[in-house]
C-alpha cells in the first residue's frame, strides 16, 4: 500500500476535543537516550532485574484497560513503533464516554504490523467478535465488534487502520474519520489549534531553543476530569461534578491547560523537563489565591539542616490568599451558600466559648511571603520515619506568636509545651480515620477501585507549631521541631551542603535567577524511605506522604482493610546499589503574564 503523504505531527491528527495527550517523538531515540542515563544503567543492573520484571508485570496489569478501549495494547503499539507514538483521551461535551485513541509510526515495520493485525484478528474471533472491513474517509479500516457484556450491557467496538507508515486505533469511528482526514489533508479543528496547547508548547520550545524534546504532554484540567467522571458509576458522579462546578464558580476555570516536555540525557542533564500552566486570567474570586510573586532571594533560613531529602523555597502572597478564600469555602464547604466563610470568621472572633481571635488581623496579617518546606527521614527507616517542616516568614514575630497562642488555647487536640524558652503547640495523637479512596478506575486504560466517601487524613496528624527566628514553624512531629530549634551551627545547615549549592547554581544558569519558587532534592535520600518500605513489604502501612497517596489510590474497596503490597520488595538489592545512580535534582517556577513556567532537571551522580 503506497502512501502519498508525510505524517503530520501527532497533535495535528487528534481532534480539539482531546482532553489529555501524550506523544513520544521517536521511540527508538527515547530508548537510546534513556539508556544513557544513570537510571537507565540502573534498570539494566542484574541485581535489580527481578524487581524490574515485577514492575513491568504490574504496569501491564494496570494498563490492561487500554486494550479493552483500543482492541490493541499500548505495549504492542510501542514495541512496533519506529518513530512517533501518541495516545489521546477524546471527550466531547455531549458524549456518553471518553474515547481513547492511539497512533504509531511504523515505517519499515510493515511485516511486523501485518503480523500484529493478523494476531489481533484471531484473538478477537476467539472472543466471538465480528471482524469486518469497512470504509472510513475513503480508507479501508478493520471494524471489530465484541459481543455485548452481560454485566454492563455495553458492546465494545474498535476501529483499526494500517498502512505502510502508520497505525491508528480507537473505539470511535468519528474520531478515526477525523484522524484519517487529517492524514490526507490537515485542516483546522485539531489539538494543535487549541490555544492552551499552542501557548504551552510555544513557551516550552522558547526555553528549549533548538533542542527537541523526547516527550510532549497536555491536559485540559476541567475537561479531563469531566471525561474521567463520565466513566464512573452514575451514583458517584454527582459529588465529583459538584466539586468541579464549585471550583469553576470560585474562579479556578482560569486554569485552562497544563502541559510540557521531557527529555533524557539532554542539555547536560540526566533528565530535563519543562512545564507551563496556562492561566491567562483575569484572576477572580478565589483564584487570587494563586499569587506567587517572583523574587531573587532564595537564601535558606539558618535553621534548615544540612541533612535532608528535599527543600523548596518560594514566595506566596499569603494575606491575599486568606482574603480570597471565601468564594472557595462557600462553594465547597458551604455548598454554594454565600457568606459561610464570613460566618466562620465572625464565630472565631465573637463566640464567647471560642478563641475570640480576629484571624486575619491578629494572625495572617503578620505573615510575610517567603515559605520554605523541608522533608527528611529518620534512620532506620520505618513506616513513621518521614519528617516535614513548613517555615513561613513573619513580619512581626511577637504578634505572630501571640496570635498562635490565642488560636490554639481552646484546641483540645493540642497541648502547650515549653522547650528552651520556646512555646510549642503540640498536636496529640488521635484515632486514625479510615484511609480515603480515590477513583482511578475511570481512566481508560488504567484499572482502579471504587470510590468511598470517607474523611481524609490531615496533612500532619501530629503537627507541632512555634514562632522562632522570624518564622512560623509547622513541623510534622514534635521531635523534629526541637531538632530544628537546636540547630545553631552553620556548618550543620543546608548552606554547607555541596549538592544544594550545585543545584542552586544550575538553576540560575538554567534561567531561574528570578523565580517564584525553587526546589532541591537529594534524590538518593528522597527515595530511600519508599525503597526500604517496599523492600520490607510495609509500603501499605507507611505514614509518609507518598505512602498515604498510594494508599488513597490503591486501597481495597473494603472499609478499614489495609491494601496488599503489589510489588515483591524481597527482590530488591541493598539500597547502596541503587543510590549511586541517583544524582541531585531541582526545578524552578516563574510567574508570567499567562501563567507559570516550570523547568526542572536531574544532575548526574558524582
Amino acid at each position: 500500500m503506497n502512501v502519498l503523504w508525510a505524517l503530520p505531527p501527532a497533535e495535528k491528527l487528534f481532534p480539539d476535543t482531546a482532553r489529555g495527550f501524550l506523544a513520544v517523538r521517536d521511540v527508538s531515540e527515547l530508548r537510546e537516550h534513556f539508556d544513557q542515563t544513570q537510571i537507565g544503567q540502573l534498570v539494566k543492573d542484574p541485581a535489580l532485574r527481578p524487581f524490574i520484571e515485577d514492575i513491568r508485570l504490574q504496569i501491564r496489569r494496570r494498563l490492561v484497560g487500554a486494550q479493552q478501549e483500543l482492541g490493541i495494547s499500548l505495549e504492542d503499539v510501542a514495541q512496533l513503533a519506529s518513530g512517533e507514538v501518541a495516545v489521546g483521551l477524546v471527550f466531547a461535551e455531549n458524549a456518553e464516554r471518553p474515547v481513547l485513541a492511539a497512533l504509531a509510526c511504523i515505517k519499515g515495520k510493515e511485516k511486523e504490523s501485518q503480523e500484529l493485525f493478523d494476531r489481533i484478528g484471531e484473538e478477537m474471533k476467539k472472543q466471538k467478535a465480528t471482524v469486518t472491513k469497512t470504509s472510513v474517509a475513503g480508507k479501508e479500516v478493520w471494524a471489530i465488534k465484541l459481543a455485548e457484556d452481560a454485566e454492563s450491557g455495553r458492546s465494545r467496538e474498535f476501529f483499526h487502520y494500517r498502512d505502510d507508515e502508520v497505525i491508528l486505533a480507537t473505539s470511535n469511528k468519528d474520531v478515526l474519520r477525523f484522524m484519517l482526514e487529517q492524514l490526507q489533508a490537515p485542516g483546522k479543528g485539531s489539538l494543535a489549534d487549541v490555544p492552551a496547547y499552542q501557548e504551552i508548547m510555544k513557551r516550552c520550545q522558547q526555553d528549549a531553543g533548538e533542542n527537541q524534546p523526547h516527550i510532549r504532554w497536555f491536559i485540559e484540567p476541567f475537561e479531563y476530569t469531566a471525561a474521567i467522571r463520565a466513566t464512573i458509576p452514575p451514583e458517584q458522579r454527582r459529588r465529583q461534578r459538584q466539586l468541579a462546578e464549585a471550583l469553576k464558580k470560585a474562579g479556578f476555570s482560569v486554569l485552562q491547560g497544563i502541559g510540557g516536555t521531557v527529555s533524557f540525557a539532554s542539555e547536560g542533564f540526566e533528565l530535563v523537563h519543562r512545564t507551563f500552566v496556562y492561566a491567562p486570567g483575569p484572576f477572580e474570586k478565589s483564584a487570587k489565591i494563586l499569587s506567587f510573586p517572583n523574587n531573587t532571594d532564595f537564601t535558606p533560613p539558618s535553621f534548615i539542616p544540612r541533612d535532608l531529602a528535599t527543600l523548596s523555597i518560594g514566595y506566596c502572597n499569603i494575606l491575599q490568599g486568606f482574603d480570597s478564600i471565601g468564594p472557595l469555602f462557600d462553594e465547597t464547604v458551604g455548598e454554594g451558600e454565600e457568606g459561610v466563610w464570613e460566618d466562620v470568621l465572625a464565630s472565631l472572633k465573637e463566640d464567647p466559648n471560642g478563641p475570640q481571635i480576629d484571624l486575619r488581623n491578629e494572625f495572617f496579617a503578620h505573615f510575610g511571603e517567603k515559605v520554605s518546606i523541608v522533608s527528611a527521614y529518620q534512620l532506620p527507616i520505618t513506616t513513621t520515619s518521614e519528617r516535614m517542616l513548613i517555615a513561613i516568614n513573619v513580619k512581626d514575630e511577637k504578634a505572630a506568636a501571640q496570635g498562635l497562642d490565642k488560636m490554639f488555647q481552646y484546641e483540645e487536640r493540642f497541648r502547650k509545651r515549653e522547650y528552651k524558652g520556646h512555646t510549642i503547640w503540640e498536636g496529640l495523637p488521635e484515632e486514625k480515620p479510615k484511609v480515603p479512596k480515590v477513583e482511578l478506575g475511570g481512566i481508560p486504560g488504567v484499572k482502579g477501585e471504587e470510590v468511598a466517601e470517607e474523611a481524609s487524613e490531615p496533612l500532619f496528624p501530629n503537627a507541632s507549631l512555634t514562632v522562632d527566628r522570624g518564622y512560623l514553624l509547622i513541623a510534622s512531629h514534635y521531635d523534629y521541631l526541637t531538632q530544628i530549634l537546636d540547630l545553631e551551627d552553620e556548618r550543620e545547615s543546608i548552606k554547607r551542603n555541596p549538592a544544594f549549592l550545585e543545584v542552586m547554581e544550575a538553576i540560575e544558569k538554567a534561567g531561574g535567577k528570578t523565580a517564584c519558587w525553587r526546589f532541591f532534592s537529594m534524590t538518593d535520600e528522597e527515595y530511600r524511605a519508599s525503597y526500604e518500605l517496599i523492600r520490607q513489604g510495609k509500603m501499605p502501612e507507611s505514614e509518609t506522604m507518598l505512602g498515604r497517596l498510594l494508599n488513597a489510590i490503591l486501597a481495597p474497596p473494603e472499609k478499614g482493610v489495609t491494601r496488599k503490597q503489589r510489588i515483591d520488595g524481597s527482590k530488591l538489592p541493598d539500597y547502596e546499589i541503587v543510590r549511586r545512580h541517583l544524582g541531585p535534582a531541582g526545578f524552578f517556577a516563574v510567574s508570567e503574564d499567562q501563567g507559570w513556567f516550570l523547568k526542572g532537571f536531574t544532575l548526574p551522580k558524582k
